[in-house]
């Protein structure tokens, strides 16, 4: 069988852990229905018990990915009456194993036997002696572990460690402001892991383009740790809101009145849900945007809980979670800062966010214009909208190219006859140069560009993206 083990939920009072651990059930049994796979599940005190599955290797998958589950062992079980029973199904169990290699005994009891731990490992380690190389405490090759529980032993040498956490469905639901990038996605990870239910929002700037790299996350984080809950997916095209903010030229801090926006869309949908928060991927100081002085102005008003798990994690360690979970990115597009401001501002004033707020009138179009998307069906949408012929490795002959970068930048290197525009003057590079020829669009990353390209074969275009690395290596 399989032993699974739990922490925080074995502190709750009797109810609330009852509940939890039916919660933990449910979910278990979600994970390997998905697989096809059935176990026989019972527990106690601090104990989940799994048995009768066909394939292991399907359970001890399913327990790594199970929000509450602290850590789960493949155990081998009997019924005792005294220790040297013990000892003598250790020396059964491990006494090849041990040939040549040193080892170490640890034991655990529940239920009032008649001899310590201490002395149990003593009685095992002794009938496991001549088997070996030799006890060593510190650093052994091998780990006998044996959990004593009333008359029953449980052996094992292998201890795998689950997310921990609350199961998931046992809090409050919320929602999650997310993007194709490393943070926010690890965010949304970690409230689900203290047992919160979340949906998914994403705010395109380049659809299909940058929705499909959002949806690589949402689909790791639903199939592979949303185990007992299905989260709804909203994508809303924010394309609209670059006119507002980039080319109206009425916005004063663009970089931070579109996070203001964000958190508005967010509440919007999160009371819509009986959502009690919005999750963000911030951390502080991390990007112009994620100052205290900028953060302070877009909370600013705001009368809905914010919550901020990655606030004062530094890269690194958000990119080891992002790759331990399986959302880091295939690629980096940059930060959707570079779309909205050449300026870096730092300590932007509340005032002045409201103030860019009075333009803003269009989000209940936004919201009446999104993707609605269960989880589900997350995965074919992302197939029928399948970014591959938007991105070029090689350029297309006689194709136009447009440089969308700075002017200083374009003067220190530009690809051959590139043409210099912001992304305002798209639609005139294309009016100037007819609608029947190829656009191929470059930026530092590639965010600008591919929304260029989006844009562009809205207009019924032919058109391309990558970013200047990229189209340096292109002939």
């Amino acid at each position: 069988m399989i032993i699974a083990r739990y922490s925080e939920v074995g502190l709750k009072g009797s109810r609330a852990r009852s509940m939890m651990i039916n919660k933990l059930k449910t979910n278990i049994n979600e994970g390997l229905r998905r697989l096809g796979e059935n176990a026989k599940i019972t527990t106690e005190r601090g104990r989940i018990y799994l048995s009768d599955y066909s394939v292991q290797g399907n359970v001890l998958d399913v327990l790594g990915r199970t929000m509450g589950i602290k850590s789960f062992s493949p155990v081998v079980s009997i019924t005792y009456t005294k220790p040297e029973e013990i000892a003598q199904k250790a020396v059964e169990l491990y006494s090849r194993m041990l040939n040549g290699k040193k080892f170490a005994v640890r034991s655990r009891r529940a239920g009032g036997q008649p001899f310590t731990s201490k002395e149990l490992n003593v009685i095992v380690g002794d009938a496991l002696y001549d088997y070996s190389a030799g006890v060593d405490l510190d650093e052994p090759d091998i780990e006998v572990s044996i959990e004593v529980r009333n008359n029953r032993a449980y052996f094992y040498v292998e201890n795998y460690m689950g997310p921990g956490g609350l199961p998931l469905g046992s809090e409050a639901p919320m929602v999650s402001l997310m993007s194709g990038g490393i943070d926010s996605p690890v965010a949304a990870w970690m409230i689900m892991k203290r047992g919160s239910p979340v949906d998914f929002i994403f705010v395109s700037l380049s659809h299909p383009i940058d929705t499909v790299e959002f949806l690589r996350s949402a689909n790791t984080l639903i199939g592979d740790w949303a185990l007992g809950y299905e989260p709804t997916v909203h994508i809303i095209d924010g394309r609209p809101l670059i006119d507002l903010l980039v080319l109206s030229h009425k916005i004063k801090i663009p970089g931070v009145t579109y996070k203001r926006i964000l958190y508005s869309l967010a509440i919007a949908i999160a009371r819509e849900r009986n959502a009690y928060g919005i999750i963000t991927g911030e951390s502080l100081g991390q990007v112009s945007s994620q100052t205290p002085q900028n953060l302070f102005a877009i909370n600013h008003g705001i009368d809905f809980p914010v919550y901020r798990p990655l606030i004062g994690m530094d890269k690194d360690e958000i990119a080891d979670i992002a790759r331990k979970i399986g959302t880091f990115p295939v690629s980096n597009k940059g930060e959707f800062c570079a779309l909205f401001s050449q300026t870096v501002v730092l300590n932007a004033s509340p005032e002045d966010v409201d103030r860019d707020i009075l333009s803003y009138d269009i989000q209940e179009k936004l919201l009446d214009n999104r993707t609605v998307l269960r989880g589900a069906e997350v995965e074919p949408y992302m197939k029928s909208i399948s970014d591959e012929d938007y991105e070029i490795t090689e350029l297309p002959e006689n194709s136009i190219v447009v440089d969308l970068r700075s002017k200083t930048n374009y003067n220190d290197w530009h690809y051959e006859n590139a043409i210099s525009s912001g992304l305002g003057g798209v639609k005139k590079v294309i009016e100037e140069n007819g609608n029947d020829k190829i656009y191929v669009f470059y930026c530092q990353k590639g965010l600008q560009s591919a929304y260029a390209a989006s844009e562009a074969r809205n207009l019924g275009v032919r058109s391309y993206y990558t970013s200047s690395e990229k189209i340096r290596k292109m002939k």
